[in-house]
Parts: C-alpha cells; structure tokens; sequence
C-alpha cells in the first residue's frame, strides 16, 4: 500500500486499521470536543485515532498512545492555542514544538527545533507546506518506534531485502519532516509482511509486531549489522 502524497488521510487510515488489525469508534475523539479552530487535516486525525490506546500504562488519560512512542501528539485536552497559533505536538524530551494556524485549513507546519542549533535563530519556522504531509511522516514513524520488536541496521534497502523471501513493498516516499525542505526529505517507509521498516535521517530501522523469523541465525543477523533495540 503505497500512500499518496494529497491532501487526504484515507489511505493512512486504511493502513493503520491494516497494521494492527482492528480499529473501533471510541479510538477517536468525539467531534464535539474537538476544537472547531485546528486545521482540516489535524482535526480529522484526532476524530479518528485521538484516543488510539497501545495498551501501556505510562501515558497521560485520554492521550493518542500509538502516537506518543518517539514524539508525542498532544492529546485534544493538551492542546495550547496562543494568538492565532495552537501547539500540538512535541519532540520526546520537549528540546521542540510544532504548531499550526488556528482557523486555517491550508495551515503549514512550524517549528522551532532550530533553536537547538542556531544560536541567531528566533521563533517558529515553516518546515512544511503540507499538514497532510507532515501527519503522514510522523504517524508512520512513531507506529514503527511503537512497535513490541525494534531493530537498527546498518547499510541499504537491498541488505534488508536479504532479511525476507518476498519483495518489500514502498508505503511512503521522500517523506518531509521538521528538517528544512532544502535538506531534502527526511522519512521514507516500506513494508514486507509484519515488518515496517522506516529509513530516517539515513536510518534503517525494523519494527515489527511479532519476532523475527527464527530461520535467521544470528550469524545472518550479524552479516547484515542487525541490532535489536527491544525488547532489551
């Protein structure tokens, strides 16, 4: 399943309903406490996953669990709207925020993690056109770092194919982040069963809900620098 880069998120629902299995109506936010200000695309993800539960203990009532495992969106009560501006998601250790346009539904995304390196750098920044977008990359990522079976490998797409006895399908290409665009994208998604694996940053991680195939001995793991990140 290959997501399109347009300004829907059906085809990240049908994922995400496809990945774990399951999907009911109290995993959304009722419409009625959603602020009638955020931005189509936010607003819309919050009705249907606002409330997703991951089935751990160590997050806030309310809160979006499958979407608070590396970076945290804000659950709906959590959501700070200052001016014209509402904050709605956050990096693991709160180094950064991003924030959206009340009121726009076109609205792009700001952030200011280049504070952390730019000492002449004020404020937020655009550092995505899209929200759409941006949704798309973050959802994705932080199903992949939720994930009960974590791997980090090293080298390219062709290594990991060696991993699998089926081809590995493309999910989400060329995905931007909060990077500047012209760094080029950041995030890019693919699948081969049970397993997604995220290239980020120049990354390759697996997740996966089940364990590896037990036919691949750790001296095929090794062959390939394959390093288990959890269970640890």
């Amino acid at each position: 399943m290959l997501l399109k880069d347009t300004d829907q998120l059906d085809d990240l629902k049908d994922f995400l309903i496809n990945w774990y299995g399951r999907y009911d109506s109290s995993y959304g936010v009722p419409v009625d406490e959603i602020p009638a200000y955020l931005p189509k695309a936010l607003y819309e993800l919050y009705a249907f996953a606002g409330r997703w539960k991951d089935g751990s203990d160590d997050h806030l009532e309310n809160s979006p669990e499958i979407f608070q495992q590396q970076d945290c969106l804000y659950s709906v009560e959590r959501l700070k709207k200052d001016q014209d501006k509402v904050t709605f998601l956050e990096e693991n250790q709160a180094n950064w925020t991003c924030q959206v346009e009340a009121g726009n539904n076109d609205s792009p995304v700001y952030c200011d993690e280049h504070l952390l390196w730019d000492d002449n750098a004020e404020g937020y920044t655009i550092v995505n056109d899209s929200l759409y977008h941006f949704l798309k990359s973050f959802c994705l990522q932080e199903v992949v770092f939720g994930c009960k079976h974590l791997y980090l490998i090293e080298g390219k797409v062709d290594h990991i194919q060696m991993l699998f006895d089926k081809s590995i399908e493309a999910v989400w290409l060329n995905g931007y982040y909060i990077s500047p665009k012209e760094e080029g994208p950041t995030h890019t998604f693919y699948r081969c069963g049970d397993v997604l694996i995220m290239e980020r940053y120049g990354d390759f991680w697996l997740g996966s809900n089940s364990d590896l195939p037990a036919a691949l001995n750790d001296d095929v793991l090794s062959s390939i620098k394959l390093r288990k990140i959890k269970p640890d």
